[in-house]
């Protein structure tokens, strides 16, 4: 029998034991419903799966723009920046690929079923209230199944209103200005629609962000090795223009019964700046984004022991890419991709008993792309995701374990499909608090996952392989989590995780019949070992004023077992530092807020071979900002002043797309 049946067998076990590891039973005594509102723990102590928070008004005080500036302020996490506003931004965690990282939205996915990956610069963090990113699956398990599919994920809530009892509108206008022609006006609407009235509630928020940047910016060039000759030239390319239409609306119709409704839509036109090689940017490219989607949850406590939630969303996105000077017969490449889903989830939660709480899950749901590309396959999938959880509680011990199977049907309109997709991956959370006086965890997790090949892995022209298997990968992490107060005013916080991960079956791009003609095939095995370090420390000097420190290292050890016969078998895998890092450092006082921002990563290599050649120097970032609020009357006013990359070190990402030198940013805002 195979260590995976073996582990989903124990996996279902525990969950049967949980149903009957309490004879006794409580008598249910319905509630009130109350909001709460506190600060969240940033390090997750209580987890049994490492959990890292940043609030919206932290970010605010930050020197960050988008969602992929403040993922770069966390541990484990790795963002390939090629560049500029207009530069694609994905992530990696503990090694893993951005296909087994998910984004979700208020609850749910984020979905690019072309690729697997999500551009995070498409997300701006003026209507976040919080961002998280968790390693493995949360304890929280009243969640839709396709949460539980992937490796790592990052989530993102949006604000929800909140009002005064005789002010039923807040509006919030801002306007951030830059280097290189950046412009990013900001709206924000609220309403409430009704006043709350036994447990009755409906308000509503609007917001509209419009980004711009020409980004321009200069940079060096190196013609040879580091003594060698140097110019300064500009980057091209590089501009970027996008609009976010977001609206909400928030319902009540009792204390037992939620509605949440979202619309979204995303429009963008971006110049993709090129490699630069030696006097050659090599930058013609553009790309065009359209995506729209709307999503709905429906939630009722039923009983006191029993929780409904149901969640439907469609999605539809639009892209366009053109190469002016593509070497075919038409001396140009416009290819123009449409894919569009449709997803229903419905979730019971179940608690026999105040320690034991169940929760079953079924996923269905629908993806489907064209392209005007000959001879395209037009594929459509259909996907079944089944996932059976269990939580238990005694005092200072949590457990906690599921199962998700996934089932997937491809069928195409030329061509060939895919063979179907069948498969169970079991999980298991532990943490245990030793000493009752102490503010100290120790946290163990397992999790066996896997991803589907993406359409471009399956069918696109030339390159796809309608023969791949899933990816699959293995995470073990054993953890330790901290925190300690003195005296009323200090604060110490911690958390030290060592993970191993494995990757098998990886999917990987070879040549074959020749450099220009590519083939996808199951071919890679990576060895990812390494431990991530969280500290924050906190003195509050008085009521009005207080200094926080925050630092973040990973160290991380990722190596290829491919082919031992191959040169770079046992080599660190491609732009995989084995150190990286992070610190904030931020002032908070009644009349201004200053912050300093530290980014640190580690030599890295750009091809499998470890060799000096392809080898990426390390580089640090400096930030600083400067925020100040007062307030005239009713109205709040706000102004922020940011200085990027202090010492204008010259560094690059990914090889030959350099980011940008020093730079500034200035912003203001208004709130009635």
């Amino acid at each position: 029998m195979s260590i995976k049946k073996i582990l989903s067998a124990l996996v279902i076990c525990l969950i049967a034991v949980l149903l009957h590891a309490q004879n006794q039973d409580t008598v249910a005594q319905w509630l009130r419903a109350v909001e709460v509102t506190g600060v969240p723990d940033a390090l997750g102590r209580g987890s049994g799966v490492p959990l890292q928070i940043l609030e919206g008004e932290t970010l605010q005080k930050l020197s960050v723009l988008q969602m992929s500036d403040a993922l770069k302020l966390m541990s484990g996490i790795l963002v390939k920046d090629w560049g500029g506003a207009g530069g694609l931004k994905t992530v990696s965690v503990r090694g893993f690929g951005a296909q087994h990282t998910g984004v979700a939205y208020d609850g749910l996915p984020v979905i690019d079923c072309q690729t697997g990956q999500i551009d995070l610069g498409k997300f701006s963090l003026e209507n976040m209230q919080e961002m998280s990113l968790i390693s493995g699956n949360s304890d929280n398990i009243f969640m839709p199944a396709r949460m539980l599919a992937y490796s790592n994920l990052i989530e993102m809530h949006s604000k929800k209103p909140v009002f005064k009892a005789e002010k039923p509108v807040n509006l919030s206008v801002g306007f951030t200005g830059g280097s290189w022609a950046l412009l990013n006006p900001t709206l924000r609407l609220e309403n409430r629609l009704m006043k709350k009235h036994n447990g009755r509630s409906l308000s509503s928020s609007v917001n509209l962000n419009y980004l711009y940047s020409k980004g321009n910016y200069p940079y060096q060039i190196h013609y040879g090795g580091a003594t060698d000759s140097t110019s300064r030239d500009r980057r091209t390319n590089s501009d970027m223009q996008s609009l976010t239409a977001e609206g909400n609306l928030y319902a009540r119709l009792d204390d037992s019964t939620q509605l949440n409704l979202k619309i979204y839509y995303y429009k963008s036109e971006r110049g993709l700046p090129g490699a630069i090689i030696y006097y050659r940017q090599g930058a013609g490219q553009r790309l065009w984004d359209d995506n729209f989607f709307t999503q709905f949850r429906f939630q009722k406590k039923a009983t006191a022991r029993w929780v409904f939630r149901m969640d439907a969303k469609y999605n539809y996105a639009k892209q366009r890419y053109l190469d002016p000077d593509y070497l075919n017969m038409e001396h140009r490449l416009d290819n123009k991709y449409r894919q569009q889903e449709a997803y229903l989830s419905a979730a019971a939660h179940y608690s026999p008993h105040k320690l034991i709480s169940l929760n079953v899950a079924q996923d269905l749901f629908y993806n489907g792309m064209t392209a005007n590309i000959r001879d395209f396959a037009n594929p459509h999938r259909i996907t079944l995701l089944s996932a059976l959880s269990g939580k238990l509680e005694i005092r200072q011990f949590t457990a906690v374990a599921g199962l998700l199977h996934t089932l997937a049907f491809h069928w195409v309109e030329l061509g060939e499909a895919a063979k179907p997709t069948n498969n169970a991956a079991p999980y298991v959370n532990l943490s245990v608090k030793p000493l009752k006086r102490e503010d100290f965890y120790i946290r163990l997790f397992y999790k066996n996952s896997f991803r589907m090949p993406t359409f471009n892995d399956l069918y696109y022209r030339e390159v796809g392989n309608l023969s791949l298997k899933p990816e699959k990968g293995h995470q073990l992490n054993g953890g330790l989590a901290y925190r300690k107060y003195w005296q009323g005013k200090w604060m110490l916080s911690a958390t030290c995780d060592a993970y191993y991960n494995m990757v098998l079956d990886k999917i990987v791009a070879i040549p074959s019949k020749n450099l220009f003609i590519w083939s996808m095939l199951n071919y890679g095995r990576v060895e990812i070992a390494g431990a991530d370090v969280n500290l924050t420390g906190s003195f509050k000097w008085s009521k009005r004023v207080r200094l926080e420190l925050t630092g973040h290292y990973t160290f991380q050890r990722a190596i290829d077992l491919t082919d031992r016969n191959s040169k770079s078998y046992r080599h660190q895998i491609p732009y995989t530092p084995h150190h990286t890092g992070s610190a904030t450092l931020l002032l908070s006082t009644a009349w201004f807020n200053l912050s300093y921002t530290l980014l640190v990563s580690g030599e890295r290599y750009v091809l499998p071979l470890n060799r000096p050649a392809n080898r990426l120097a390390p580089y640090t970032d400096h930030s600083l900002a400067l925020m100040h609020e007062f307030k005239l009357k009713a109205v709040t006013l706000g102004l922020k002043a940011e200085l990027l990359n202090i010492a204008n070190t010259q560094y690059e990402v990914i090889r030959n797309y350099p980011m940008q030198g020093r730079s500034f940013r200035t912003g203001a805002w208004v709130k009635w």
